[in-house]
């Protein structure tokens, strides 16, 4: 048997930049188990692959996507959720997409986070998608000495006078957590490698030793997401965060889910200045491993009793790689 698929290139308009993804197509008689689909997710590996499912005619505007890394399912996630709006909205000529009917109708994906709404940007090969939050600074802060620890690469570039003696853990979602370290420089940000124990940062509840609220662990990681603000981008003239992040032994090259929790922790700062915030942030990614990909966030915060964000739009591009069919057992 076999399954149409395509890859794209997310966050980019160029091929063979970006951050790559896998989209199978499911026909309306699939029966497809959760262990087919990792595995089809492990034979594609990359950071993500999504499971298309065909639109059911009660719900035409709807589009339903299962989204996988190599090792399990995600509820969510920025760079398959852009490819995914990206098909549907404007990537909709070949035989893959025919195949699962997308088309200008769909202004909704749903995900295992829930429903996400998408829009076609004015310059028609741009995607907006509102995404789904539940913003979360948790209590404990990832201090600079853990920080050298696991990235000693960094000694030379980062002192306590330079830098915070610590950073803030913040989910976008629960599951959805980073470390936002600011660096002082792109020097600093290119010495980023992989973290010498690997991905050693724990997801536990702080009770239990680890870095997230009471309630907050248990599912998901705690990654280190890497910034430095204030970049003048010669590709674009704009004034950009330039961003870092590794996964193990690979860096992605483009972090949805990580930037947008950057820009909410930002918007939510702000605010708690007594700054009402609506502005977007561009944000740029995989410059370092020539892969670069352009990420942006429209984003409000709100004075309302607390601070908290009213909402939040993940934008980007996509462009189309490849296309043919899939066998599986």
């Amino acid at each position: 048997m076999s399954l149409q698929y395509t890859t794209l290139d997310v966050f980019t308009k160029t091929l063979f930049a970006g951050n790559p993804l896998g989209v199978v197509f499911l026909p309306a008689s699939s029966t497809l188990s959760q262990t087919q689909k990792q595995i089809i997710a492990k034979e594609f590996n990359y950071s993500e692959t999504i499971f298309v499912h065909p639109i059911d005619p009660q719900s035409p505007n709807q589009q339903r996507i299962d989204i996988f890394t190599t090792d399990k399912e995600l509820p969510f996630a920025g760079h398959p959720t852009i490819g995914a709006a990206s098909l549907a909205l404007y990537l909709s000529r070949g035989a893959a997409a025919s195949a699962a009917s997308t088309g200008n109708k769909v202004d909704t994906l749903v995900t295992r986070a829930g429903p996400i709404p998408i829009s076609l940007k004015p310059s028609g090969d741009e995607v907006g998608a509102l995404i789904p939050h539940n913003v979360r600074i948790h209590q404990r802060r990832f201090s600079l000495q853990e920080l050298l620890r696991l990235h000693p690469s960094l000694k030379p570039h980062v002192s306590a006078q330079q830098v915070t003696e610590s950073f803030p853990v913040v989910s976008i979602v629960k599951g959805m957590t980073q470390v936002h370290v600011q660096l002082p420089s792109l020097e600093a940000l290119a010495a980023v490698g992989p973290a010498t124990e690997g991905e050693a940062v724990s997801g536990v509840d702080a009770s239990q030793g680890g870095y997230l609220d009471e309630g907050w662990g248990g599912i998901g990681l705690v990654m280190l997401y890497f910034y430095v603000r204030d970049v003048a981008d010669e590709s674009t003239g704009k004034t950009v965060i330039r961003t870092r992040m590794w996964l193990g032994s690979e860096e992605d090259p483009a972090t949805g889910s990580a930037a947008s929790g950057l820009a909410a922790y930002l918007a939510l700062e702000e605010a708690s200045k007594g700054v009402q915030t609506e502005r977007r942030y561009d944000i740029v990614q995989g410059v370092e491993m020539g892969r670069r990909s352009d990420i942006g966030i429209r984003i409000a915060s709100k004075l309302d009793g607390a601070p908290r964000i009213e909402y939040l739009e993940l934008t980007g591009s996509a462009v189309k790689v490849a296309e043919g069919q899939l066998r599986y057992n």
